[in-house]
């Protein structure tokens, strides 16, 4: 296939892709595909797409939230498959990671037996580093839709991520801490890829801005964080005025820490901040809603896909569904299944090596719920803004708030009128 050729088919199926959301106009769609021999007789090829996904651990409801996603991914990419004549119809096979090293690896080589080439997942930087060996010595695609580890953005690979790392979203978290007058900040986060990767670039983003940071690591399979959680308290006490403590944490274990905190004579009088791995937690919301309202609501950052009428439409139809919204990564899973779908019709066959090549013109040309998808060097999201979510109370309850907005491109914090 020609570099003009496979341009002008990226345009022609990325344009449509738009209506087919929408209300299936297929007309020009339709034309393009009886030139190239496309008809309804053909026989129909079944294409399995993995998803890997911590149903089970400390992500489960943001787990819970992405499988829905996957689910109407597909049965909308197959509709469109259907309206458009393609021989192409798409599978989805999930698999339990349990939020688990080992686990992910081995349902990943589950998949593999089962002629999967696609996965989408898994959710943890964590996973996704335990996996990528597999991954790349077997040509199995892997497009993590939350993975945020600076560590794993390496080019030329079998790993794709639709959001931004961790160098961005450390600047979100820097600038909002110290724009609310904090010059200290007591850490206590997650001792695995995605936490280390995380606390350090806080650290040196922070420090750049003027300020103090000292953090906590803790064992993500320790059963009792007692021990880490007082150490954290020491070094808040010992910081004194002007000190923010900073939760890098999952759901099971932040729960443990803000128990923890709640009790303690010093860390609960402190405002506490997370991070995209607590934001919206239904876990938190529900097992420890009240702890964290009084540790002033746990202002977490999380990427933002920019809003657009495709993605309002989609949060309706899921809310219909799941009888809550999407969060940011079940937005970037479902579109995660239709770059990699719309990949395998691009190339005219379910081969990963031909997929691993135009997949990023693809991803660079499709806009869907979560915006645009323009890809780096190294195969990630290369930007986007990141919302400040809020625990707070209302006339229904809990719920998590935007409350502010921050802006890569200026690096500032945009409140949303009242906290």
């Amino acid at each position: 296939m020609s570099a003009l050729t496979k341009n002008a088919l990226v345009m022609l199926i990325i344009g449509l892709l738009v209506g087919s959301l929408i209300g299936f106009t297929f007309t020009s769609f339709l034309s393009g595909a009886a030139q190239t021999g496309v008809t309804q007789q053909q026989e129909i090829i079944e294409v399995p797409i993995g998803a890997l996904l911590p149903l089970e651990g400390p992500l489960s409801s943001f787990a819970k939230r992405n499988q829905i996603a996957l689910e109407m991914a597909i049965e909308d990419i197959n509709a469109f498959a259907e309206n458009t004549g393609s021989k192409f119809r798409f599978k989805l096979l999930v698999e339990d990671t349990k939020l688990d090293k080992q686990v992910a690896l081995s349902r990943l080589q589950s998949l593999a037996a089962q002629g999967v080439l696609i996965a989408i997942g898994p959710m943890a930087s964590s996973e996704v580093g335990a996996i990528k060996s597999f991954a790349d010595n077997n040509k199995i695609i892997v497009i993590s839709q939350s993975s945020t580890a600076p560590s794993l953005g390496i080019p030329n690979d079998y790993i794709f991520r639709l959001v931004p790392t961790d160098l961005l979203q450390s600047k979100a978290i820097a600038r909002l801490i110290m724009d609310r007058g904090y010059t200290k900040a007591a850490v206590i986060y997650r001792g695995d890829d995605w936490g280390v990767g995380l606390f350090e670039a806080f650290k040196e983003r922070f420090e750049e801005l003027g300020g103090q940071v000292e953090g906590v690591f803790y064992d993500p399979n320790a059963k009792d964080l007692s021990g880490e959680v007082r150490k954290l308290s020491d070094i808040a006490s010992k910081f004194g005025d002007n000190t923010a403590v900073l939760m890098i944490a999952f759901e099971d274990d932040g729960m443990q820490i803000i128990k923890l905190a709640a009790q303690d004579p010093v860390l609960s009088k402190l405002e506490w901040f997370g991070t995209d791995g607590t934001a919206v937690s239904g876990k938190l919301k529900d097992q420890v809603g009240a702890e964290v309202v009084k540790l002033g609501g746990l202002l977490s950052t999380n990427f933002q896909p920019a809003k657009n009428p495709l993605q309002e439409e989609f949060m309706k139809r899921f809310k219909a569904r799941a009888g809550e919204n999407p969060d940011a990564y079940s937005m970037n899973a479902y579109d995660a299944a239709w770059i990699a779908a719309l990949s395998v019709m691009l190339v005219g066959e379910y081969n990963s090596e031909k997929v691993v090549q135009v997949l990023p013109d693809v991803a660079k040309r499709y806009f869907g719920v979560s915006g645009n998808t323009i890809l780096n060097e190294n195969g990630d999201r290369a930007s986007g803004d990141y919302a400040i979510w809020k625990l707070v109370q209302t006339d229904k309850g809990l719920e998590w708030k935007i409350v502010a907005m921050y802006s890569v491109a200026t690096d500032s914090v945009t409140y949303l009128g009242e906290e």
